[in-house]
């Protein structure tokens, strides 16, 4: 279970829900969580007063005036600083700059505070055994799932530190998981993909996956968290059903803001829908995916992909009718998602953002 001494490594977690823990050890987990956020918290005001954004280890002054003011020992208090401090700078990254409120009681424990073992005995798979140094001493006994199973079924390795935290109130940990960062392909295809929630996810290779997403979201009368959980997961699913040996580059639509300036455009029921293509979450689902396979992601301005034709180069706004593209120069027909995605293969193989750079690469390289 030794960590992997590497700093190019790929991580990953998998939740475990302290569902059968006693009482007795469920409450000393709480309390030493409650204890955590209030010192954090006290971290992230001192931090943001002093204007101290740096991210890196405190001082030991300020680690003791944490350790004197909660009674803490100085290793949990330089933890939680550290903590804190990574808190500060990312939200101080961001272009609303906002003191942190710590809303979740979560925190990150290294080996110093425990270690993970097989369970010896029956009913149980796994013990987290908390071993002080600030910590309570607790032996923490677990059931595996199937995405820890699966994980070390695929060579992950299983780190010595954990996430622990209380949401909702309901006590987990999170195992993480470490593996080598696999180099980036050096052979394979240039891949365009375009997605929506009615159509599913298009490749220009001509696979199509998710087309279940779109009627199951009909399906749903009201906007709530499981409703979201649910289109997540047949996001996940659909993906995994990708074939993805022969991909070397993945060339994706830039939809970041493309919700930007439609307010009021659309019915109440159609932006309930429409808030279910979690399109963030697709790519970065994406983007874990294409690290473990060694794939290149890249992408392309979204402008007129949908109207341009991959087989002339010309664009005209008459070309689309809702699903079906049929191009009023050339007569070329396909659909319309499927065209958007050959067109971002196009940009892909010819290495610029948008369409407006690729026909002009294409005029100066033909005059």
């Amino acid at each position: 279970m030794a960590s992997i001494r590497n700093k190019n490594l790929l991580k990953r977690t998998a939740r475990v829900y302290l569902n059968d823990l006693n009482t007795g050890k469920s409450q000393v987990v709480r309390q030493f969580l409650c204890q955590c956020h209030d010192v954090m918290q006290y971290f992230v005001d001192l931090f943001w007063q002093r204007k101290d954004f740096s991210g890196k280890l405190a001082s030991l002054p300020t680690v003791h005036r944490a350790k004197d003011k909660f009674g803490i020992t100085t290793r949990l208090s330089q933890a939680l600083a550290k903590q804190a401090g990574e808190c500060v700078r990312s939200q101080h990254k961001k272009d609303r700059k906002r003191k942190p409120q710590l809303r979740w009681h979560t925190v990150t424990l290294f080996y110093h505070f425990v270690t993970i073992e097989p369970f010896k005995g029956n009913g149980f798979d796994w013990c987290v055994k908390l071993i002080g140094s600030g910590a309570p001493k607790l032996d923490i006994p677990l059931k595996s799932t199937k995405m820890i199973n699966q994980r070390l079924k695929d060579g992950w390795q299983l780190s010595k530190t954990i996430r622990m935290g209380l949401r909702e109130g309901r006590l987990w940990i999170d195992f993480i998981f470490e593996k080598e960062r696999r180099p980036l392909k050096t052979e394979g295809k240039i891949v365009g993909m375009d997605s929506n929630y009615k159509n599913g996810v298009v490749f220009s290779d001509f696979q199509v996956v998710g087309e279940t997403i779109y009627p199951r979201i009909q399906g749903f009368k009201k906007r709530q968290k499981n409703t979201h959980a649910e289109i997540k997961s047949m996001l996940g699913h659909a993906l995994k059903s990708v074939d993805w040996s022969s991909i070397q580059v993945l060339s994706i639509e830039d939809l970041k803001k493309v919700k930007h300036g439609k307010r009021g455009t659309f019915s109440r029921v159609f932006n309930r829908r429409l808030s279910h293509w979690l399109y963030r979450t697709l790519v970065q689902l994406l983007e874990r995916k294409c690290e473990e396979e060694g794939i290149q992601l890249v992408v392309k301005d979204p402008f007129k992909t949908s109207q341009f034709c991959s087989c002339c180069n010309r664009w005209d706004r008459r070309n689309r009718k809702g699903d079906r593209f049929k191009c009023v120069h050339c007569g070329y027909q396909s659909h319309a998602d499927h065209n958007a995605a050959h067109n971002l293969e196009l940009l892909g193989a010819a290495g610029v953002y948008g369409l407006r750079f690729y026909l002009s690469s294409k005029r100066q390289s033909f005059g």
